[in-house]
């Protein structure tokens, strides 16, 4: 659940790793967790350890991802100590690229840039594209093939931004990859799911940041699939580069149960500098320079974009608001006044007691006021968490990539299932629904193949109902599209409660390219040391490559 929904559920007391929201906990049989703060020291329990698994701040779904296995000999090394600090980054302008520490977080990143003004930069630098969720380790991120919405051939997911990669690997050696001196290992260190070493470093590219003027149009879901039947007709006619000139950065939130779709589209605005400089916080925006600037007023009707459904004045404004707790805190007293006490076992009966209609008004109304027509600083501009916090209601995350030559055919079957099924009151709350580049030199890239379209579904209710019961309609959904839309599963999201039939399969989502990353992992990690939960005798056996 997105923290907009104002209800706050404290994580668990877990004793070990575990994701962000106290789910997902590694094994107690595991060792302690170790915080390395230097390379020596990480090198030297990568090297003494029989089992590792390198992880970030836990912003995944999924104990494979983020556990070194289930006995004494695992042990987890988390990053989020390693090279702390701006000092420990090294921006190259020569090379137009930045090193950072496996313990960087991606906002944190992005203020980074920000920040190097010059005559030369005048907005700062920043990232091409960046992922709605920015609140975890930028290098956890690259290794799980995180993204926004990017069709721009230097954008993509952000391990299509990465140059290079400074590496632990089994014998605890430090080795430095990147794409013209390794481009087969890079193939398969782009995106390895922690599979092929612990990420120390990465050495992402960098562009010259600049104002970016958003439009904002109010749709349903007929517009909706309209839009992405475009997109497959553009592709199967045209090919990648019209679908890239259309719909680049394009990004929409789908409110299910009332059927309301809101759009957003993106006009790169140049370098122009301005005399003001603020510096973004976690939750606030402080003044450094707090002089007064005069800036001049954009009306709805002069905005670049598609229909653009905001009042008759937008004002330039060059960083987003701040989140507001008032917010937050009234639609919570508003859900509380609502309910009763019929779903008391719930772990948060207001999910289940309140129409998911309910909370899809009003999360629209939030998206509304958070998210509105305007032109904001490249760092601000593109759809992203709203806030640093991490008390969150508890949530498991699916996202699943349909082909863009099919995505069309793919929503509208997709539509009928949910009318059919009634699958619209699993719903709290939108999809956010974006699109993907092509990466076709990352072997295990969703994108691999072809462009895609991603959409984040999030399952609200199950950790919420009462007993052993599952957001079911939601299940079948997932097994829905796996089985008719030829979706693949994002590496860092929910796999293990979709129905068996549609767990991740590596060799039948990557048929052309599977066997090559296996050939990287023989090389790489001959003893398994990195194969975490599920890759030692586990039931979910992810890493198998016994066909090839």
């Amino acid at each position: 659940m997105f923290v907009w929904l104002g209800v706050v559920v404290l994580a668990s007391a877990v004793q070990g790793w575990q994701n962000y929201q106290g789910e997902w906990p590694c094994s107690s049989r595991q060792q302690s967790d170790i915080y390395p703060r230097t390379l020596e020291e990480l090198q030297r329990n990568v090297r003494d350890n029989r089992y590792v698994k390198g992880v970030g701040s836990g912003h995944s779904w999924d104990s494979y991802i983020g556990c070194a296995g289930t006995t004494s000999e695992a042990v987890n090394i988390v990053m989020t100590e390693f090279e702390k600090g701006d000092r420990h980054v090294d921006l190259d302008l020569d090379d137009m690229s930045i090193k950072v520490p496996a313990s960087m977080m991606t906002r944190d990143l992005l203020r980074y840039l920000d920040e190097q003004r010059s005559d030369q930069y005048p907005r700062g630098l920043s990232l091409r594209s960046y992922p709605w969720w920015i609140d975890q380790t930028l290098c956890g991120a690259v290794a799980t093939g995180t993204h926004g919405s990017s069709m721009h051939e230097d954008g993509g997911s952000l391990s299509s931004q990465v140059r290079c990669l400074g590496m632990v690997l089994a014998d605890g050696e430090y080795k430095k990859f990147c794409e013209d001196t390794h481009p087969e290992e890079m193939q398969a260190l782009r995106v390895s799911a922690g599979r092929l070493g612990i990420i120390a470093h990465c050495f992402m590219k960098v562009i010259p940041s600049e104002n970016v003027r958003v439009s904002r149009q109010a749709l349903n879901r007929r517009g909706l699939i309209r839009d992405v039947e475009t997109m497959e007709e553009l592709f199967i006619s045209r090919g990648e580069g019209a679908l890239a000139r259309r719909f680049d950065n394009t990004q929409y939130a789908w409110f299910v149960p009332t059927d309301s779709v809101q759009k957003w589209t993106y006009e790169l605005q140049g370098t122009r500098s301005t005399n003001r400089s603020l510096n973004r916080g976690i939750g606030s925006y402080n003044l450094s320079n707090p002089e007064t600037v005069e800036l001049p007023e954009l009306r709805a009707d002069q905005m670049v974009g598609e229909n653009v459904t905001e009042g008759s004045n937008e004002t330039l404004s060059l960083e987003r608001q701040p989140v507001s707790m008032e917010d937050l805190m009234e639609l919570a007293e508003e859900a509380m006044s609502r309910q009763d006490n019929s779903s008391s076992t719930a772990r948060d009966p207001l999910l289940l007691n309140l129409p998911p209609s309910w909370w899809s008004d009003r999360i629209e109304n939030l998206f509304l006021r958070w998210y509105p027509s305007g032109t904001f600083s490249y760092k601000d501009a593109f759809l992203q968490n709203p806030t640093s916090g991490t008390e969150y209601t508890t949530y498991d995350q699916y996202e699943y990539s349909v082909p863009i030559s099919s995505a069309g055919r793919c929503m509208r079957r997709m539509a009928r299932f949910i009318d059919r099924n009634q699958v619209s009151s699993a719903f709290r709350s939108p999809v956010l629904v974006r699109l993907v580049k092509a990466e076709n030199n990352i072997l295990l890239s969703n994108t691999r193949d072809e462009p895609r379209l991603y959409m984040n579904v999030n399952d609200d209710l199950s950790y919420n109902m009462r007993g052993d019961q599952e957001n079911e309609p939601l299940r079948e959904l997932g097994h829905f599209l796996r089985n008719n839309c030829d979706a693949r599963l994002h590496w860092g999201k929910t796999k293990s409660t979709l129905p068996r039939s549609s767990d991740l399969d590596g060799e039948g989502d990557y048929q052309d390219t599977w066997c090559d990353f296996g050939r990287f992992v023989s090389q790489l990690d001959p003893t398994k040391k990195f194969a975490g939960d599920a890759g030692r005798g586990s039931s979910r056996y992810y890493w198998d490559w016994s066909e090839c």
